[in-house]
């Protein structure tokens, strides 16, 4: 009799360690809840629902709704720590209900709270902005407050986490201090900076609330940190918990808050307006958009604008990483003088083709392949079930393995689309071509990228038809590397790499033209070679954290001039 495996954060590759795969049936939410129907009609020795966390509650009395009509002998929830938490019919009955009904009411109070308290915000003015110029003090570091308010639930790969830490690299490159506040704690080696982590309540069922509780959380911890901060600048005496008065601090206000734009959240604009320190918005792409084609779901879909369009509106300076972003904002009524297109970039010291190849290839086996790679987190725009598909007429027209090239193919990371990889792999039998490394901790990325001979981006347009808005930190990456690159020629990605010279561009979404793309740098060392070089020539000069992080400062100066 089979199983059923529901994932919702569940790592997979550690969960079969211990189980035959093939005994298994497994789906994530949304493909189980598609399911639902077929799936009743089959009885299972087990069904389990695996959470990252067991503590977070997001969707588990639904989940338990469900459980009720599937047949099964047990059903219980697990997590990545171990934990266990069986199903019962009375407890879901007598005591998972009535504390979801509970829950019901306080999310309804708080949509409401919501409403009125934005359109208070929105209707009062602006503290006078503390715009100033750079202290010329050598011994006086600049204070920057970066603020991150995605949940992010412990991961530390990605580009976006690539992006903090670069930007984070840059500031402090350059003599800045960064005051981090968010909502979990990031990695970013050789360099240790003050941080206030303020975490996710975990415990809501229904998708969203715990985001818009979230915001209102935070702004309510932060805020008093910000104030302590201004007090130390202004030199008032701060009083400890006795009463006491502590010596007056003499220090200098924060010089902006950076944000991170996030879904349901309004703490850079908020925490903006109270304090009067100016608010620099990075800003990746709408977040109703992205929730509603990649997400799923987005059930208070006119909140979610409303607080995009009011974080926008009340922010001194945003940052976008591309020309579509910036034509989005323009549309949207954003005044195109405050709007930074800034292309990201890479630490090419961090990345760089001097990295040993040899541990990764022997780890794997791969000492005499020619290894094609690509890193990515399997998101929906990323285009890796492409470059499975492209797996199997690349080794057909190479004749493998009659062919003196001997290729392998390495996919570097996890994510959503990856079981769909997998099952392209296995429909096509090259199972042996292939290699899946699951999720890398992020000081091993570059290991992996170095052991590759040639490195793969093949992004595909957006399924609506609109412009692809995204600057991949992987593209830059590679490129640092020092690696031949086959890459979708994509609106900014064809823009910053040149086809023949610094990479070999191919049609997006076209799994003929990816594999003789491939084909062509796998037969051509010389070429590989040379556009390796050019490339990472290229984002030396151009593409480095440090440039990105000089641009906005370049940018926020001009800004203060303007006001002044």
């Amino acid at each position: 009799m089979k199983n059923l495996l529901i994932i919702k954060g569940l790592d997979k590759d550690k969960f079969f360690k211990t189980e035959e795969i093939k005994n298994w049936d497994i789906f994530d939410i949304k493909e189980f809840v598609k399911q639902i129907k077929k799936l009743r009609k089959i009885k299972y020795e087990t069904i389990i629902c695996g959470y990252d966390n067991l503590n977070d509650k997001t969707l588990q009395y639904p989940i338990q709704l469900f459980f009720l009509f599937l047949k099964a002998n047990k059903k219980y929830f697990i997590d990545n720590q171990g934990k266990k938490k069986d199903f019962s019919c009375l407890g879901f009955v007598f005591i998972e209900t009535p504390l979801f009904m509970v829950e019901i009411i306080f999310d309804l109070f708080l949509i409401i709270f919501s409403w009125i308290t934005l359109f208070i915000f929105n209707l009062l003015p602006k503290k006078r902005l503390l715009f100033r110029q750079l202290s010329n003090s050598p011994d006086l570091k600049e204070k920057i407050i970066y603020l991150r308010t995605d949940n992010f639930r412990g991961q530390q790969q990605g580009g976006s986490f690539t992006h903090f830490r670069g930007i984070v690299k840059g500031f402090y490159n350059l003599g800045y201090k960064v005051f981090y506040l968010g909502s979990g704690d990031i990695e970013v080696s050789k360099i240790d900076f003050p941080k206030k982590i303020i975490p996710y309540c975990l415990k809501f069922n229904l998708p969203e609330i715990p985001e818009i509780y979230y915001n209102w959380r935070f702004i309510f911890r932060a805020f008093k940190i910000i104030q302590k901060t201004l007090r130390q600048a202004q030199g008032r005496p701060l009083r400890q918990a006795q009463g006491r008065p502590l010596r007056q601090a003499q220090d200098r206000p924060p010089l902006f808050i950076y944000q991170r734009h996030s879904i349901f959240n309004v703490c850079g604009a908020v925490l903006s307006q109270l304090s009067g320190i100016p608010l620099i918005l990075e800003y990746n792409g709408s977040e109703p958009w992205v929730r509603k084609k990649w997400g799923g779901l987005l059930i208070f879909q006119r909140l979610c604008q409303f607080m995009e369009n009011f974080s926008l509106r009340k922010a001194d300076l945003i940052v976008v990483v591309s020309k579509s972003l910036k034509d989005e904002l323009i549309k949207r009524g954003i005044t195109k003088e405050k709007i930074l297109v800034n292309y990201n970039g890479v630490d090419p010291e961090e990345f760089n083709p001097q990295i040993d190849s040899l541990e990764i290839r022997k780890k794997l086996s791969l000492e005499n392949k020619i290894i094609i790679g690509a890193v990515s987190t399997f998101g929906v725009w990323h285009g890796i079930p492409v470059l499975a598909k492209a797996v199997k007429p690349t080794i057909q027209q190479l004749q493998i393995p009659n062919s003196k090239f001997q290729i392998h193919f390495l996919f570097i990371g996890d994510g959503v689309e990856r079981p769909l990889c997998e099952r392209i792999i296995k429909e096509d039998k090259v199972e042996n071509y292939v290699t899946f490394t699951g999720l890398v901790p992020y000081k091993e990325i570059a290991k992996y990228l170095s052991a590759c001979d040639i490195l793969v981006s093949p992004h595909v347009p957006n399924s609506d038809g609109t412009e692809f808005f995204g600057s991949p930190t992987k593209l830059f990456e590679y490129m640092a590397m020092g690696k031949g690159i086959v890459a979708s020629d994509l609106d900014q990605i064809g823009e910053i790499l040149e086809h023949k010279k610094t990479a070999w561009l191919v049609k997006p979404g076209d799994v003929n033209d990816l594999a003789n793309g491939i084909i062509e740098l796998v037969k051509n060392e010389r070429l590989r070679e040379e556009l390796g070089r050019n490339a990472r020539e290229e984002v030396i000069n151009k593409y480095t954290w440090e440039q990105n992080v000089k641009r906005i400062l370049i940018t926020y100066l001009n800004l203060i001039n303007n006001k002044n």
